[in-house]
Order: C-alpha cells, then sequence, then structure tokens
C-alpha cells in the first residue's frame, strides 16, 4: 500500500507538529509501504544557497588569515568549503608552494571553531595559511552552503567534533574521524589543523567516511562519518592538532521524508609534477549537491610532505568556483599542489555529497 504526504498548512495539524513544519511546506509525495525501496521525492523539496566571502592574505610567513561566511536568513548551515588563490582573476600565475588550506570549519561569527554538539551554527570559517614561503596578492574565499524548504532547511543541524594530537613528527600524517550520532544524517564536514603558526602543518584530506576512516567508494549511501588527514610536511611540531567536524541533520518527524544522501567520488592522477596544481570535479546528477570534500594520498608509497591542499569548494563542472548567492551548485572540486619536489604517485580524490528526499 502506497501512502500520500500532502501539503501542510499550519491550520490543518496540531500546534506541537505545526511548531516543528513551521511556514514552510511539503510537497505531495509517495511514500512506499514498508520493506520497499526507498522512492526519491522530487529534488526542489530542497535548495541550496551559497554565500561566499573573500579576504586578503597576509604577506607573513607561518600565519593564518581567516574568512568567514554566513547563512542567509531562512536557511540552514550544510557544508561548506575553501580556495586559496589570487585575488585578482586576470592573474594566472601559479601561487607560491607556501599558499595551504589550514582549515575548513563551522564556526562562529569570529571564526571561532564551534564546540561539540554544538547545534546550528550560522558560519562557515575558510582558514588560508602560508608555510615558510609567503607572497602579496593572494586571498582565501570561504563558501557557506546553506539549505531552505523541506526537511533539511526545517530541523535542527547537530555538528560532532572531534581532535588527536598530531602529527608530531617531521613528514608524519595523522587522522581523525568524527561520526553522527544515532538517527541524524551526515550532510557535510570540515577540517582543521592547529596552531597556526605552524609552517608546513596542514590538512590533505576532508572527507566522507567510514567510522574507521575509510574513504567511501563512488556510489556510497547514507554516509555518518567525515574523517580528516593532517600532515606535518617537513617540520616537526608537538603542539600539532587535527580536528575533523561532522555536520549531522536532525530528522524532521518521523512520520515525513527522511533525508537520504549518496557520494559521488572521482579519482584523478596527480599532480606530480613541482610546482603545479591540478582541479578535481565531482558533479551531481538528479539530485542536490549539500558538500564534499577532497583526499590526496599516494596508493603506493608515502604522500610527498610539499603536497598540499588549495580548496574544497562548491563549483561548476569543469572546477570554477561559484559566485556570492549562487543556488543550487551542482559539483563540488579539490584542488592540490605540489610544492618545489616532484610528487610521483600523487593522486587526488574528490567527494560531492548529494542529496535526495526519500521515504522508507
Amino acid at each position: 500500500m502506497n501512502i500520500r504526504l500532502c501539503k501542510f498548512a499550519q491550520t490543518s495539524v496540531s500546534r506541537g507538529v505545526a511548531a516543528v513544519i513551521g511556514a514552510s511546506a511539503l510537497l505531495c509525495a509517495g511514500v512506499a509501504s514498508a520493506g520497499a525501496a526507498p522512492s526519491p521525492l522530487p529534488v526542489p523539496l530542497l535548495t541550496t544557497h551559497v554565500a561566499a566571502v573573500s579576504a586578503p592574505m597576509a604577506n607573513t610567513p607561518a600565519s593564518a588569515t581567516n574568512a568567514v561566511s554566513e547563512c542567509p536568513v531562512g536557511t540552514k548551515l550544510v557544508g561548506g568549503g575553501i580556495r586559496v588563490g589570487k585575488a585578482s582573476p586576470t592573474d594566472t600565475t601559479t601561487p607560491t608552494n607556501g599558499l595551504k588550506v589550514n582549515g575548513t570549519y563551522p564556526s562562529d561569527v569570529s571564526g571561532t571553531p564551534v564546540a561539540n554538539h554544538a547545534i546550528d551554527p550560522s558560519f562557515w570559517t575558510a582558514a588560508g595559511g602560508f608555510a615558510t614561503q609567503s607572497e602579496a596578492g593572494d586571498q582565501v574565499t570561504s563558501f557557506a552552503v546553506c539549505a531552505s524548504v523541506g526537511p533539511v532547511g526545517s530541523v535542527d543541524r547537530v555538528v560532532e567534533v572531534a581532535s588527536v594530537p598530531g602529527p608530531t613528527a617531521a613528514e608524519a600524517t595523522a587522522s581523525v574521524t568524527a561520526t553522527c550520532p544515532a538517527g541524524t544524517t551526515l550532510v557535510g564536514g570540515g577540517a582543521l589543523g592547529t596552531p597556526a603558526n605552524s609552517p608546513s602543518f596542514k590538512p590533505v584530506g576532508s572527507y566522507p567516511s567510514n567510522d574507521s576512516g575509510t574513504m567511501l567508494t563512488n556510489g556510497a549511501t547514507n554516509p555518518q562519518s567525515w574523517t580528516v588527514v593532517g600532515s606535518a610536511g617537513g617540520t616537526a611540531n608537538p603542539a600539532n592538532v587535527t580536528t575533523a567536524f561532522a555536520v549531522c541533520s536532525k530528522p524532521l518527524l518521523p512520520i515525513l521524508p527522511l533525508l537520504q544522501t549518496a557520494v559521488v567520488r572521482v579519482d584523478a592522477p596527480g599532480p606530480t609534477a613541482a610546482s603545479t596544481f591540478t582541479t578535481v570535479p565531482a558533479t551531481c546528477t538528479g539530485t542536490r549537491l549539500l558538500s564534499g570534500g577532497v583526499n590526496v594520498d599516494n596508493p603506493t608509497g608515502e604522500l610527498q610532505s610539499g603536497v598540499h591542499l588549495r580548496g574544497s569548494y562548491p563549483s561548476d563542472t569543469t572546477g570554477n568556483p561559484v559566485s556570492n548567492g549562487a543556488v543550487n551548485p551542482i559539483a563540488w572540486t579539490g584542488l592540490v599542489q605540489v610544492g618545489g619536489t616532484p610528487a610521483p604517485g600523487t593522486v587526488t580524490h574528490t567527494f560531492a555529497v548529494c542529496a535526495r528526499l526519500a521515504v522508507l
């Protein structure tokens, strides 16, 4: 037997239910009976908006610069991203190898990371950093991805935060995984490497995973965990800490549609040549992009310590970042650069977390 969930008006439900649904309406959609496969509901039930803010990078070695974006009124944060590069759109030169991602994470308005179990943050911070080399003319851009309409935009978000000390030794890595609580759905995630003045320390992976930190395969459904990999680069520092953030969505009501997600994963060789970079997009098709991530590794050996992220952000299908105010972006791009030493065997993995609405 099929059940129909039709448009609710505030006057047609009890005050308790109306308080949860608020003023937003749910479109009529078919619900399969128990035991049937989940059936996707119309994508227009979910709309995503991107708030993008850029800040000029301070031309100082071993420093970090934050850009903070805020979700528009009436939307809820589901994820976010970062891109560091030349501030001038006409400057096509490759940035210095010292330019790197220090973090991309949910925060308060000042850029302070949210605490474990934080409810409904509205801000996303992108932390761009310089290693021992800096230069003028670079900027960091923060992308907050925010949802409105439908169950994702109508309920609370809870953020799970997990940290590990390290990596402390030069050429070492450390990983940490944050997992969403039972009864919630992973919609996005983020990463942070501290302290900000640790010159060669940086996250080289921030991606949806299983609870042991393993990258998910293309087509994986309903991930619940987010993993971050930190790389110490060529400098030892006992103060290094690697932190992962999992952004999790609570269900609206048990009787209403549940959010279902799927991972699109794209693997591409490179970059391998010194002082070069590559962009690898992953595209949601027939679904709605919520967020995404990137991981760079060397499947046949150790990742060269100079390899670093320069971006993980919502984009078009060719890797161009979307603009402030963009609605319903369809792709996520990972941007990776090699330092001054060749890095044979490097592989870039980009992940798009794509949503559909389904019922059990």
